[in-house]
């Protein structure tokens, strides 16, 4: 069982001030910050205890996240890892009574969503992808027998998406993690990543269902983040299952 106690690790909280206007051979694209919430949340995860946290408990490596993707500066925004920090703390402390270990599955996802997803991520890796906010895959996740399992994230992780749905993309991608594919190939309406069904509970269920849950009850957040959660839920709903389950959140 993994607690919430940090682990110190060799990383620095530093300052806000990007060191460069590249990752790897990826360029920078963070747009507003304060809109996508990296301003708000960031003002949490500059400390060193969820630095610690986050980087144990989802077996983050030197070698995947240095070299402009924020190892050498965890707290400048601009950058991948402080951002997926900030979807981080938001998957972790959205529950008013939010799990206190990674073994507690207990509630709604909204506090089990944490836990589930450091549990089944074996390891979360950064990584250019596209190189492009707009095209390309967000995420993937590597999962088998007797392979490295992984998930990477990409530019239009980082950049194409808010805080919100960034942590809604990492409770996708661990449902992966846990063995659960997409059933229905290219067959919902946005001829990708489709699930035949919300009874199939596959990863875009699980996404929904954390998002909903955020919505209605999200804590230490803001009401910004709170309609984000709702559009993103609700387009999923409408676009990514095979047959179409019919909600509509308020």
């Amino acid at each position: 069982m993994k607690n919430f106690v940090p682990k110190m690790m060799l990383l620095a909280a530093v300052s806000l001030t990007s060191l460069s206007a590249r990752a790897a051979t990826c360029y920078y694209q963070p747009g507003n910050n304060t809109t996508s919430g990296d301003v708000f949340y960031g003002a949490f995860t500059c400390n060193q205890k969820y630095i610690d946290q986050f980087w144990n408990h989802f077996d983050f490596d030197k070698g995947d996240w240095d070299d402009g993707f924020g190892y050498e500066a965890a707290c400048d925004l601009n950058r991948p890892l402080a951002r997926t920090f900030n979807a981080l703390y938001l998957l972790a402390y959205s529950a008013e009574d939010y799990a206190r270990s990674t073994s507690d599955f207990s509630g709604n996802a909204l506090r089990w969503a944490y836990p589930y997803s450091s549990t089944y991520i074996d390891e979360l890796d950064g990584r250019c992808g596209s190189g492009d906010k707009n095209t390309g895959a967000r995420a993937t996740t590597v999962h088998g027998p007797i392979i490295d399992n992984y998930t990477e994230l990409y530019w239009p992780f980082f950049y194409g998406e808010n805080v919100v749905q960034r942590a809604g993309t990492i409770l996708h991608e661990s449902r992966h993690g846990a063995g659960k594919s997409h059933d229905a190939g290219t067959s919902c309406p946005r001829g990708a990543s489709c699930d035949s069904s919300w009874g199939y509970k596959g990863a875009n269920m699980y996404q929904v269902l954390y998002l909903w849950w955020f919505r209605v009850d999200g804590t230490r957040t803001t009401q910004a983040m709170r309609d984000f959660a709702r559009t993103e839920a609700q387009n999923i709903i409408n676009n990514g299952f095979k047959t179409n389950p019919g909600f509509v959140i308020p």
